[in-house]
């Protein structure tokens, strides 16, 4: 039946929370940290019901806290909860901190430097405009190394869905033919890019970041230009990456920046030649997009989250903050 598996989801999680399965759950990882993924703020209504929730039933931390914990100092307490956002959106400002601010959570937000400094929109952005502007209703194209991509474009789902598997496809690649691949694709699907990202996918200012930086807002580097790191052919060019964000971020906000994230974050994106990088510049932390808990015994440098959205059913959403999932 069309639809069958996501009601039957749906209909399972119900039952495990009436069941009280989730106040199990949430006794059973006590001792271990979550920490939050989101990206995009749409609506505030969403994450207030969040952060509600992460109130009443957990302990928001921040990552300096976290630093400090891994080193062997204070424990943190029962359900500590971190929150994290990737990227540096504008709706972080506009939609999200006022919430945080609010419920006085801790959140901890990852930049990438020249997406602030106007020198680039960010890529994954960049494909879907253009499958979601292309006057195309079929697409076809051959990447470097082979890679054929071919879909149809007749609906808004479709040129969704088209731009997220373009995504993925360009991910695999070197970082030299991701590039290329991308300077193609606006000719592949005529299309025009402008030069500066759509309202809805543009960058916080630095002067934004200035006003926020204080006591529920830390920021952190996610590299100059948002590559895949264990693409990079040559330690130069991932140094460039990690440290260059690192002295951007360090002389707009006169501050010393301490926590990294690794952009797409999943296991074969960091190689140890990554790890030694983010050490070599100093960060005391570092986060990846691993699903999972983290103990007192956690690699500071592969710290693993839990992502989340604000327009997640309320449901699935707690579930993923107790660390469990149906």
């Amino acid at each position: 039946m069309p639809g069958g598996k996501p009601i039957l989801k749906a209909a399972a999680r119900a039952i495990f929370h009436q069941a009280g399965g989730l106040h199990v759950v949430r006794w059973m990882n006590r001792k271990g940290l979550r920490i939050l993924m989101y990206h995009r703020f749409s609506n505030p209504v969403d994450l207030e019901s969040q952060c509600r929730h992460i109130r009443q039933y957990y302990a928001p931390v921040s990552l300096d806290q976290v630093d400090r914990w891994l080193g062997g100092g204070d424990p943190l307490p029962s359900n500590a909860i971190a929150v994290t956002v990737d990227d540096g959106y504008r709706d972080f400002g506009k939609v999200a901190y006022p919430v945080f601010c609010a419920w006085g959570i801790p959140v901890t937000v990852y930049l990438v430097s020249d997406f602030l400094d106007g020198a680039l929109w960010l890529w994954v952005d960049q494909v879907r405009f253009g499958f979601l502007q292309s006057p195309l209703q079929q697409f076809r194209a051959e990447l470097p190394g082979g890679t054929t991509l071919e879909f149809r474009l007749d609906s808004r789902a479709r040129r969704l869905a088209a731009a997220r598997e373009t995504c993925e496809a360009l991910k695999r690649l070197s970082n030299a033919d991701r590039l290329a691949a991308l300077d193609c694709l606006p000719r592949w699907l005529e299309v025009e890019l402008p030069e500066a990202p759509p309202e809805e996918d543009a960058p916080l200012g630095w002067d934004d970041v200035r006003q926020m930086a204080g006591s529920i807002a830390t920021f952190g580097a996610h590299t100059r230009t948002h590559p895949v790191l264990s693409r990079l052919p040559a330690k130069e060019e991932l140094r460039g990456e990690i440290e260059g964000s690192q002295r951007r971020m360090e002389e707009m906000l006169d501050r010393p920046v301490a926590h990294f994230c690794y952009p797409n974050g999943g296991p074969g994106d960091i190689t140890p030649e990554c790890i030694e990088a983010v050490q070599r510049a100093g960060f005391h932390t570092a986060v990846t997009t691993i699903t999972g808990l983290n103990d007192r015994r956690a690699d500071r440098y592969t710290l693993r989250r839990i992502g989340v959205e604000p327009g997640l059913d309320p449901l699935y959403f707690r579930q993923c903050a107790a660390a469990f999932r149906v």
